[in-house]
């Protein structure tokens, strides 16, 4: 289970084996980085929260408790050290042109492979014009339980709000995106 590889990595990685602390990265440094996309826009600034992050950690390993949930643990943190570093007006920024991207594998032919894409393309501008149309928390809630495949408990771990808020709030976002992906395809077949 993940979770128990998790357990022994963070383990070796707070008595400071540098191989635990590389595996830490290549694990968890994009899903981090994606997580962050939610807050902050420049890449490149947030490219530096995830090192700091990393650093920080590594600097402060032997002070680290265990951890349950290493993935949640580090949410939370690049999520504090992000509200840290910036005001909370200015930290809600645009989804990147790629979220939500999920490309289709058909290794079969070519041609359908090019029609497939082209398809995905247009798929996915309408997910993300209907995902745009959300308020920044419920974009959040989005990714976290459809690209993080976290559960509604994590979910409230992560925002720091109960489990019901959490329910509430992403019941109240997929209501929010079926009302603006029904309208995308009113507007589509109006306009055929």
């Amino acid at each position: 289970m993940v979770v128990e590889q998790d357990t022994g990595l963070w383990q070796s990685f707070r008595e400071g084996d540098r191989k635990a602390f590389e595996e830490l990265l290549r694990i968890y440094y994009r899903p981090l980085f994606e997580y962050g996309t939610k807050f902050l826009k420049d890449r490149d600034q947030l490219k530096d929260h995830v090192h700091d992050l990393f650093v920080n950690l590594w600097e402060r390993r032997m002070f680290l408790g265990p951890v349950t949930n290493l993935k949640i643990y580090l949410f939370i943190a690049l999520r504090n050290l992000i509200f840290q570093k910036h005001q909370k007006d200015a930290l809600w920024g645009e989804l990147p042109d790629d979220f939500g991207e999920n490309q289709l594998e058909d290794n079969h032919h070519a041609e359908n492979r090019i029609i497939a894409e082209e398809m995905d393309v247009h798929k996915r501008a309408q997910l993300q014009k209907s995902i745009s149309q959300l308020s920044k928390r419920q974009q959040e809630v989005i990714h976290l339980k459809f690209y993080e495949n976290l559960t509604n408990d994590q979910i409230a771990q992560v925002l720091d709000i109960s489990k019901p808020a959490a329910t509430n709030l992403l019941s109240q976002a997929l209501k929010s995106f079926r009302e603006q992906w029904g309208l995308l395809f009113v507007a589509f077949y109006i306009l055929l």
